[in-house]
Formats: structure tokens, C-alpha cells, sequence
């Protein structure tokens, strides 16, 4: 019979990893939720999510408006509860 050898062995460990690295990003889902949908001042959308979600940050992202005059809106993106 054959022998294993370190490249069958380092193959193995690194196949293995990657299943479980997948499966840990599957289990992570993300949640999302508007907290300003009229206004967003990035440093008071940032302390608003964090407060309300330990591990939530917050962004300003574009909600409509013109593409000369944007509007934005503070969105909070958050683990979801298990």
C-alpha cells in the first residue's frame, strides 16, 4: 500500500478548515434596520446603533434625492438574533 505523505496530510487539514470556515459564516446571519431613513450624521448614526445593537454599526447610505443634491439615511447593520 501507499504512504501518506505531508502534501496528503496538509491537503486534508486545509479542506478541513475551509468547511468549517463556511459553515461558520453560514451560521452568522447579518440583520439590517433603517434609524434615520431622513437624516444621517455618520458619528450620531454610528453611537445610535451601537447603542441599540452591542454589535451593530451604523452607516449613511443613499436614500433618493437628486444626483446633485443626495439624500441619506442611517442604516444599522447588526448579528441577528439566534
Amino acid at each position: 500500500m501507499g504512504r501518506i505523505s505531508v502534501t496528503h496530510v496538509f491537503i486534508l487539514a486545509l479542506l478541513f478548515t475551509v468547511i468549517s470556515m463556511v459553515f461558520k459564516v453560514e451560521a452568522q446571519k447579518r440583520c439590517a434596520e433603517v434609524l434615520s431613513p431622513s437624516s444621517c450624521l455618520l458619528a450620531e448614526c454610528r453611537q445610535e446603533c451601537s447603542q441599540k445593537y452591542p454589535s451593530g454599526v451604523g452607516q449613511c447610505i443613499e436614500s433618493g434625492g437628486t444626483p446633485f443634491k443626495p439624500t441619506y439615511e442611517c442604516l444599522c447593520v447588526y448579528n441577528c438574533p439566534v
